[in-house]
């Protein structure tokens, strides 16, 4: 008998904790994910005032970088970008965005936002990691 109640009591514990603590494993990170959309909405800002400086500020060493349309489309890493990053600005000297997704696991976040040009909109994709207190973009995709 001592059994079967301690083995209920075990089972009845399962059974009531580990949803919770499902739960806090999977609850969205709200100061995370508010520091990701500030990060991203300073990178609108800073396109906007045209300071590529600033912007290349925000992108991790090792970033890859989409830039470019249809045949012309690549990817850059950081030291390439600094190259192009002002033929983009020039030819796009102001832009409009919105965020319509946050994910942040742990150090890790993905921010897509659409993003309004003169040429129209474009699903982004932000991919970012938090290093040394900062959020840095890893990766700038569409």
């Amino acid at each position: 008998m001592k059994r079967t109640i301690v083995a209920f009591i075990l089972v009845l514990g399962f059974v009531i904790f580990y949803p919770l603590n499902i739960l806090a494993q999977t609850a969205p990170d709200k100061k995370a994910e508010g520091e990701v959309i500030e990060v991203i909405n300073q990178w609108g800002k800073l396109w906007n005032e045209n300071n590529p400086s600033a912007l290349l500020a925000m992108y991790h060493p090792d970033a890859k970088i989409m830039h470019g349309w249809g045949n012309q489309k690549g990817t850059a890493s950081k030291k390439e970008y600094e190259g192009i990053l002002p033929q983009r600005i020039i030819a796009n000297p102001s832009l409009g965005l919105n965020i319509s997704k946050v994910e942040v696991q742990g150090e890790k976040a993905t921010v897509v936002a659409d993003l309004k040009t003169k040429g129209g909109v474009t699903r982004t994709t932000f991919e970012m990691i938090k290093e040394n207190e900062k959020w840095l973009i890893t990766a700038f995709k569409y």
